[in-house]
């Protein structure tokens, strides 16, 4: 919902402004509408914020010992399905929004993720080690 709106172009053309913009935002959780000055704003208040973010912790665990299970014992997990069950965890939760929060995400986006886990030390940066199953020595 990024739009000039009449108002907003009216007051621009007026000024004599050709090249400043108004935007309006909506808020990620409640889809609330401000005309925004700050970039990467992405909430209306506090409350819209720690909401947002309580969903996704609540989400992530759900999904933490799923995961887990996926890295730690694959033969097991395959049996069971893990992965399907991951995927209609994650379909439901897609639902719950559409339903809820109709055109908004719930997460945040790929590189903003990566780059929070990277800032934060909570990422490794460098080369991952992997055991190499038929020999059991690591390899990079």
């Amino acid at each position: 919902m990024r739009a000039l709106t009449r108002l907003n172009v009216s007051a621009l053309i007026a000024s004599g402004a050709q090249h400043m913009t108004i935007r309006h935002i909506g808020c990620l959780e409640c889809g609330k509408l401000w005309n925004d000055r700050k970039a990467g704003r992405e909430f209306c208040c506090t409350t819209c914020r720690i909401g947002f973010n309580n969903r996704r912790m609540k989400r992530g665990a759900e999904m933490y010992d799923l995961f887990r299970a996926m890295r730690r014992e694959r033969d097991q997990a395959k049996l069971l399905g893990i992965w399907a069950e991951m995927c209609r965890l994650e379909l439901r939760w897609q639902q719950e929004d559409q339903e809820q929060r109709p055109g908004r995400r719930s997460y945040m986006p790929p590189r903003k993720a990566l780059t929070n886990l990277r800032e934060t030390g909570r990422l490794p940066i460098g080369e991952v080690l992997v055991r190499d199953n038929a020999t059991g020595s690591r390899r990079r």
